[in-house]
């Protein structure tokens, strides 16, 4: 290697370690920031979220007449969300070849893990805040997930 690709690699590696930490804050904020500007040097790194946009309700079609998705249950008496804590990368499982922590049905103690979510390469257990009946599980196994994104739905009154 030549002086010139040592330099081109640091700055490579310093471009990459910048984004991990613009990330990183933008994750921490819970939506608070949403811009970046980092430099270091004479390496500088914008990141910018895109603000939010409002979903359209999805509709089903097929042979009969269109019907509205039903939305996503709130929290409330029946229902709890266990939801995020930061973002990125949600597992089911503790290792690819491995069970998953829990599956629709089943019930859950105060305390229990109900999946990981991987951040800047830490495994995050995400552990139930109370007991209940595990009713959905809204992403799939190494889906992409925000801050305070239900994760988890548990069925609480009575399991």
């Amino acid at each position: 290697m030549n002086g010139t690709e040592l330099l081109d690699d640091a700055r490579r590696s310093l471009v990459s370690h910048l984004r991990t930490e613009a990330t990183a804050l933008i994750g921490a904020s819970a939506g608070a920031i949403r811009v970046v500007e980092l430099t270091a040097g004479d390496c500088s790194l914008r990141v910018e979220l895109p603000a939010p946009v409002a979903a359209a309700p999805a509709v089903l079609t097929g042979t009969g007449a269109a019907a509205v998705a039903a939305p996503a249950p709130e929290d409330g008496p029946e229902h709890h969300g266990v939801r995020a804590p930061l973002v990125g990368t949600f597992y089911r499982r503790p290792a690819p070849e491995a069970d998953a922590f829990v599956e629709v049905g089943d019930v859950v103690a105060a305390g229990q893990t109900l999946g990981i979510v991987e951040a800047m390469k830490l495994m995050n257990e995400i552990k139930s805040d109370r007991a209940g009946r595990v009713v959905a599980i809204r992403p799939a196994d190494g889906q992409m997930v925000e801050f305070d994104e239900v994760l988890v739905e548990l069925a609480v009154d009575g399991h």
